[in-house]
């Protein structure tokens, strides 16, 4: 991959074990389908330098946020942080919180979304024999700020599904908003040119876990970045 400029990181925390990054929106966090480079991994190792890699293992993140989604995101810099990291977010599932901007007007102050997804990884083989695998998926919403166009929500999630918060906020009618891939396609068009919208809204504001040398609790919170805050502004809800 072409180099790129490490001072473009934000760190939000740092320690001998592990990182905490504010990831901008439109950053990839690896490669694959078709991004070659300027990751959240390249930006990282070159941060690192030298230090990235240290007994056959490099700095590496512990769980991934969608491209366009920013806030967020843990990177081991150990062997022994990524396998602590791996557990808690495989079985206890550390504590995420997210703000996600939604078309309409809520119901209620506050509801839960139990409805499962289909395995977002499954392939075409596995389906022809088993059939779509339905996986269990929990996300917690309460309004922020409500205007009669949108709402301001923040979404906690029990489990953590591919584009989960995505799509069960649009599977109760309340897409998120800016979302190109399940999102309301005429609205995305039509706040984009009154807001000034030109990404998702949905930002990962604060996590909370154990820390991996000693288990202590460690909440690592971001702010909305000023794109989103503008936003809020422009929608009369800030």
């Amino acid at each position: 991959p072409p180099p790129v400029d490490p001072s473009r990181l934000v760190i939000l925390l740092e320690d001998d074990w592990m990182m905490a990054v504010d990831k901008p929106s439109g950053m990839a966090v690896h490669t694959g389908s078709g991004i070659t480079g300027g990751t959240l991994v390249d930006y990282v190792r070159a941060y690192l330098g030298p230090k990235a890699t240290r007994n056959d293992f490099t700095a590496s993140p512990a769980h991934r946020l969608d491209r366009e989604t920013s806030g967020v995101i843990l990177v081991a810099k150990r062997r022994p942080a990524m396998v602590h990291f791996t557990e808690i977010f495989t079985n206890g599932h550390p504590k995420k919180r997210y703000l996600a901007l939604v078309k309409g007007k809520m119901p209620k102050d506050s509801g839960v979304i139990d409805l499962p997804l289909a395995e977002h990884q499954q392939t075409a083989e596995s389906k022809s024999r088993r059939g779509v695998n339905m996986q269990a998926a929990v996300t917690r919403w309460k309004v922020v700020r409500q205007s009669s166009e949108a709402a301001l929500l923040s979404c906690t999630i029990e489990t953590g599904r591919t584009h989960q918060i995505r799509r069960h906020l649009v599977a109760v009618g309340h897409p998120v908003v800016g979302d190109k891939k399940y999102g309301d396609f005429a609205l995305n068009r039509d706040v984009r040119a009154r807001w000034g919208l030109k990404r998702l809204f949905l930002h990962a504001e604060r996590i909370e876990f154990p820390h991996p040398e000693d288990g202590r609790k460690v909440v690592v919170e971001t702010p909305l970045p000023p794109e989103l805050t503008d936003v809020l502004k422009r929608a009369a809800l800030l």
